[in-house]
């Protein structure tokens, strides 16, 4: 009897053993039981620029040099994404045509071609699930018949997008950062933010940035903005406006010499504030 006890103990362990290791391979927190996970979403990586991208016809005898100083300011921080970060910029566009594949330890890696400027480039973006809920994120890019395998950016991403922080690089044949990107949502508030700032070690703009914010406009003359903050002068240029009446004002003390707001209207003309 006492054999039958012990041989039924250890059954029993085995049995147990082998129940616990089927579970752990199914649980939740197991990686391999989840599916990828989720694309970081385009506002956490792109500034939208579309409200200040087009300039008015030249001319127009209205005043509008409010708005235009505002737009140029502006659209000079869109010409960095366009053109020295387009390569990086469309790599994360094309990641969300493209399925996961698992790496195993809790990584997936989305790898795909693609084309941007003429060339063509070969993608690999891993993501790894952190364990406060947080992902990590990985582009790595190759360029046909140039560069390989460039560490272009890095990031973190909250589950369920609240907040994200990404690293970007420049000069494929000789990597150096070149730009934070911070991104902050708050739904119960309604408000959303993102600040670009210059990161490229030694540069006299080292520390500049551009932040834009948005809110749901509810009971707010202007839901837009953008904060333009200049290291090399020490000089923040404020400018609101409101979606969609395109009404704003812009405050600029190295500008226009003084602390004042100065506005203009729905038609982009220049008005007292």
């Amino acid at each position: 009897m006492k054999k039958l006890n012990v041989a039924l103990i250890l059954f029993l362990s085995i049995f147990l053993m082998q129940s616990c290791q089927k579970d752990d391979l199914t649980t939740p927190d197991n990686p391999q039981a989840e599916k990828a996970p989720q694309l970081p979403a385009p506002e956490s990586f792109i500034m939208p620029f579309a409200a200040f991208e087009e300039a008015r016809d030249e001319d127009d005898s209205r005043s509008t040099s409010n708005w235009l100083y505002s737009a140029g300011n502006v659209l000079v921080w869109n010409t960095i994404l366009t053109v020295q970060l387009a390569v990086p910029v469309v790599a994360f566009y094309e990641s969300f045509n493209h399925q996961a594949a698992y790496q195993g330890g809790g990584i997936w890696l989305w790898a795909y071609d693609y084309t941007a400027s003429g060339s063509t480039y070969q993608a690999k973006l891993f993501g790894e699930l952190l364990t406060n809920n947080e992902i990590k994120w990985d582009m790595y890019i190759s360029q046909q018949g140039g560069f390989s395998e460039v560490h272009w950016y890095s990031g973190i991403t909250a589950i369920g997008g609240a907040y994200a922080s990404w690293t970007l690089n420049h000069k494929p044949f000789n990597p150096e950062p070149l730009m934070s990107i911070d991104y902050q949502r708050d739904n119960g508030g309604g408000l959303e933010a993102i600040r670009y700032t210059n990161i490229i070690p030694g540069n006299n703009d080292n520390g500049s940035y551009i932040e834009f914010r948005q809110t749901d406009g509810q009971g707010a003359d202007f839901n837009r903005m953008y904060d333009i903050y200049k290291s090399d002068i020490d000089n923040l240029m404020e400018i609101n406006w409101n979606n969609p009446s395109n009404d704003g004002r812009v405050k600029d003390a190295e500008y226009f010499g003084d602390e004042e707001w100065h506005c203009w209207d729905t038609s982009l003309q220049d008005i007292d504030c």
